[in-house]
């Protein structure tokens, strides 16, 4: 009869250490339930605060790649930092906004010139400022994969852009989220309200992470998203009871 409870003690005590050894396996920063990423491109900061109220009433926790901070006043810095105290996410968008494939292959820079000139001199003022990014998004998109490893030193992901009919590719999922491809829904990207809605909803039913991608608010120039289009993503992601998911939040 000891030995038998003895086995039983011994097969319950490795069970509860296999289970506890499982949870060393979870991965951090993986989508945890469905939701939505809405992501803001370039140095639009005036654009951006004036819009802070809009986000706010909505509870959107956005994230926003900085470029040119170089350029920037010591006014539009503090906006920034306005933007992050409304709990945004201040991510890193390159120096200069050079488009990468064009900088290292058609005008014959290395990769390692790349680095310094567009990520490492830029990435050292915003920390000089009391800012450091986790997350990048390539200018334009243009990226491969050996530049995505590269950056993957500097930072949790890198976005790049969804150019394709393949909506699935912009939705995020629960496993590994070191690449990005975020759709674009600006007046320029041509899309339809209805195709950004059944985006929102097949990230719903895939308990996935839809990753949007915009640049102004509500202007008159076509990297804009409309006022009245946020408003009817905002409805949506409302009454399907989905979260909104900064960039660091969903990549590992």
């Amino acid at each position: 009869m000891a030995k038998r409870f003895a086995g039983i003690f011994i097969t319950l005590l490795l069970t509860v250490l296999f289970f506890a050894g499982c949870k060393k396996f979870e991965k951090a920063g993986a989508v945890q339930a469905p939701g939505v990423a809405i992501t803001f491109d370039d140095n639009y900061v005036d654009n951006w605060v004036e819009y802070l109220p809009l986000l706010d009433s909505a509870g959107v926790r956005a994230t926003f790649y900085i470029c040119r901070y170089n350029r920037l006043t010591a006014d539009q810095k503090n906006k920034i930092r306005i933007i992050e105290s409304h709990g945004h996410e201040i991510a890193y968008h390159s120096t200069n906004h050079y488009n990468m494939m064009d900088y290292v292959y058609k005008q014959k820079h290395s990769l390692d010139e790349y680095m310094k000139c567009e990520i490492e001199d830029g990435l050292k003022l915003m920390n000089r400022d009391g800012f450091y990014p986790t997350t990048f998004a390539y200018p334009a998109g243009a990226h491969n994969g050996i530049a995505d490893k590269m950056l993957q030193r500097y930072f949790k992901s890198v976005r790049a852009l969804n150019g394709t009919n393949d909506f699935t590719k912009s939705l995020a999922s629960t496993e590994k989220n070191d690449v990005l491809y975020g759709l674009g829904i600006d007046k320029s990207s041509k899309r339809s309200d209805d195709v950004i809605m059944q985006v929102i909803k097949s990230a719903f039913e895939n308990k996935d992470c839809a990753v949007f991608v915009a640049h102004n608010i509500n202007a008159a120039i076509p990297l804009s998203v409309t006022r009245e289009r946020l408003l009817k993503m905002f409805a949506y992601i409302k009454s399907l009871g989905m979260k909104y998911y900064t960039a660091s939040e969903i990549s590992n």
